[in-house]
């Protein structure tokens, strides 16, 4: 009767945390947001700056600014290290088009979680082309978290160049 017991509070306390849906695939963490997922919304806007201007920033900026993996360490009784390794990509989808997208590995990862390859998404974005110097963005990001980093990323996405976010 004992081991039931502890096998059935074992059951309870995993059931959240598999219930607890991570998107393996950018399109899931599109579709998610889009659909008003808590902790995250979309932000639809014209740029008024060429597709390939915008293009090449976010791209140069993602590499310099937020490829990048932040080391920690903490006394909390015991010393702990953490990292939190960062990954952006920018990518061609055809004529005129593109997409963004920041994931994040944590190490130590937190229970439950099963990221896809790269990690966890934090944000992404479409650019599309609408001609005569504009650009739409679909901009798919945190509302909790990351103030600065979204910040810079949506600045970067209106064409505008803005310094580095600090990564924490």
């Amino acid at each position: 009767m004992k081991t039931t017991g502890v096998a059935l509070a074992l059951i309870l306390i995993a059931a959240p945390a598999a219930a607890f849906d991570v998107p393996q695939s950018r399109p899931e963490f599109v579709k998610a947001v889009s659909k008003g997922a808590r902790g995250a919304t979309m932000e639809t806007f014209t740029a008024g700056h060429d597709f390939e201007t915008i293009y090449r920033l976010v791209e140069k900026k993602a590499a310099a600014c937020l490829d990048v993996t932040v080391q920690r360490t903490a006394y909390v009784g015991y010393v702990e290290r953490s990292s939190s390794d960062y990954n952006p990509t920018v990518r061609r989808t055809g004529n005129g088009r593109g997409e963004f997208a920041l994931q994040v590995i944590h190490r130590p990862r937190a229970v439950g979680e099963k990221t896809a390859a790269g990690g966890l998404y934090i944000m992404a974005a479409d650019m599309r082309s609408l001609g005569g110097g504009r650009t739409e963005i679909l901009f798919y990001q945190p509302t909790i978290g990351h103030k600065k980093v979204v910040r810079s990323v949506r600045t970067w996405l209106s064409g505008e160049d803005a310094p580095c976010p600090k990564m924490k």
